[in-house]
């Protein structure tokens, strides 16, 4: 199974999360992955970041897309880090040999991370995934139709919340996954239960699970025999 180290290994309440400390934190804490999150600044610098506002996790005011990098690197994200630009956590977690779990959190910028050479030689590392349009938080702007258009050959996953995924129903959330090509879901923990097991077997689809963080859950994902779990405490898994 593997250990995903969820922004890295930031606790709950998070702190420093999408920080190298972070990182680092997860992997020492046995973590085989580190999912990271990313948008794009004003001038279009990919960084590590889960929110468009920058209160929550800098102290700072106003939002990511409002200001160039070299402004943004000069904010405190927790034990003294800089928000990380997308390729340097990229090198960060490959130096350490972790896969990377890449989550989309707005439009227009899947193509700009496939199109990168850099990561050419890395791409089994890396996974992409995305929620849908109609699953995302009120700041986030992502889409598996964009996910699927512009793959451009990488890995990648459909998120989905435990409200779509009910809407939709087990077997529509596992045959859209198989249609488009991805090769995993990433459903809400809350969500998964035998059949979707069943079903994601049968199709050939890995199961990753977020986030989950207490022991009890943890135990009922290993039974239910997902492939991944994604946790703010790596070290409990």
């Amino acid at each position: 199974m593997l250990k995903i180290g969820h922004r890295g290994a930031p606790g709950n309440p998070r702190y420093g999360e999408n920080t190298f400390t972070s990182f680092r934190k997860a992997i020492w804490s046995g973590a085989d992955a580190i999912e990271l999150d990313v948008r794009k600044t004003k001038d279009n610098t990919l960084v590590v970041i889960h929110d468009l506002a920058l209160d929550r996790t800098t102290g700072s005011s106003g939002n990511v897309c409002d200001f160039n990098y070299d402004e943004l690197k000069k904010l405190d994200a927790g034990f003294g880090d800089c928000i990380p630009m997308l390729v340097d956590a990229v090198y960060e977690c490959f130096g350490m040999g972790k896969f990377v779990n890449i989550e989309i959190k707005e439009s227009d910028i899947v193509g700009r991370i496939t199109g990168a050479g850099i990561y050419k030689h890395e791409r089994n590392h890396v996974i992409l995934s995305a929620f849908d349009k109609d699953d995302n938080d009120p700041d986030s702007s992502s889409s598996w139709a964009e996910l699927t258009r512009d793959a451009n050959g990488f890995n990648f996953a459909l998120l989905a919340t435990r409200k779509k995924i009910f809407g939709m129903g087990n077997e529509s959330y596992i045959k859209t996954a198989k249609e488009v090509g991805a090769i995993a879901i990433h459903p809400e923990y809350t969500a998964v239960n035998s059949e979707m097991m069943e079903l994601a077997r049968e199709a050939g689809l890995l199961v990753n699970v977020w986030t989950v963080n207490s022991f009890e859950w943890i135990e009922s994902m290993r039974r239910l025999g997902v492939n991944g779990i994604c946790s703010d405490f790596p070290e409990r898994l």
